[in-house]
């Protein structure tokens, strides 16, 4: 299941990084009035930002996951992924 989640979620981040760099091919065509191009690239940066942090965490998340099987047994529990 976690495997699963963290695929789907990888996957999120990689569309929104195309998304982000249509965006900024947009504001470099100058279709844009200034007001469009201050707005776009102001929730550009913000949405960058938030898909890196993502990003940070899906991959601390997948790393953990890997390190389950080797600290199950420490601890007492199994775990099983499908």
């Amino acid at each position: 299941m976690l495997d699963i989640i963290i695929r789907d979620a990888l996957d999120i981040v990689g569309r929104t990084e195309r998304l982000i760099e249509a965006s900024r091919r947009l504001l470099d065509s100058k279709g844009l009035d200034e007001v469009e191009m201050y707005e776009l690239d102001y929730e550009i940066e913000r949405l960058g930002d938030a898909v890196f942090v993502v990003d940070e965490a899906i991959r601390s998340l997948a790393r953990s996951v890997e390190c389950w099987p080797q600290t199950a047994p420490v601890h007492g529990t199994a775990r099983t992924l499908h």
